[in-house]
């Protein structure tokens, strides 16, 4: 089953700030199981996008809600104008993830899983500053700074700089898919690395898919090759 494009229109879990700066927790399907009978909350914190509809997750998710997870879904506003990066801020992202996360909790989800894309994933990893954020996340080929080259040095220090704040108890497992040809990832050996030794400070199971030969590109994830290829392993990972 593939989370919808039209979801309910329903704001749900966070608070009033949050929702003010146009972040919002909305149900992915218009049928939920509900806490009793979900394995837990799958939560997809998107990529940056300029119009339309939030982009759709990677086909590989279908694995898990066909497992019984309930999907959802962070939003975040679209910027008015290509480039204005600073509507979508960083560390507004990852607070509205985390009260989201402690509010699907709150209702009654005994697990709780987080799967980000680009500026979704750079979000989901700022996030794990925060204790119990979720049982597992999965990053898809991070990204907040842009492709041009005089960012990577920003991009590549930021990104360390949220792996090393990473909190023991943030979660259980955590993983990074990385790919090939990307023009958005400064370093990825260098990405790679930071994350292994992050997680291993703060205590959790990681998993890291760095540059599979096949697919390539900053959009991989959405690839049917990636699922065919990774989606079984990733599902079963996230889900422990």
């Amino acid at each position: 089953m593939r989370l919808p494009r039209r979801l309910l229109p329903m704001l749900l879990l966070l608070p009033a700030g949050a929702r003010a700066q146009g972040r919002q927790m909305r149900p992915g399907a218009a049928r939920l199981l509900g806490p009793a009978r979900a394995q837990g909350a799958l939560v997809w914190a998107h990529q940056h996008y300029l119009d339309g509809p939030p982009p759709d997750p990677p086909p590989f998710l279908d694995r898990l809600l066909g497992q019984g997870w309930d999907p959802w879904r962070l939003d975040r506003l679209a910027p008015a104008a290509p480039g204005q990066f600073g509507l979508d801020p960083l560390e507004a992202g990852a607070a509205a993830l985390a009260a989201g996360t402690a509010a699907l909790r709150l209702e009654g989800y005994r697990q709780v899983l987080v799967v980000g894309e680009s500026r979704g994933a750079f979000i989901t990893l700022v996030a794990l500053r925060q204790a119990g954020l979720a049982e597992a996340v999965l990053l898809l080929a991070p990204a907040a700074h842009g492709s041009r080259p005089e960012r990577r040095p920003q991009a590549l220090a930021e990104f360390r700089a949220a792996c090393a704040a990473a909190v023991p108890g943030a979660v259980r497992r955590a993983g990074l898919v990385l790919f090939q040809d990307d023009p958005y990832d400064p370093d990825p050996a260098a990405r790679a690395a930071a994350f292994a030794e992050g997680m291993a400070r703060c205590g959790a199971a990681a998993l890291v898919i760095d540059r599979p030969p096949q697919p390539i590109g900053h959009g991989a994830a959405g690839d049917p090759e990636f699922d065919a290829l990774f989606g079984a392993r990733l599902a079963g990972f996230l889900a422990g």
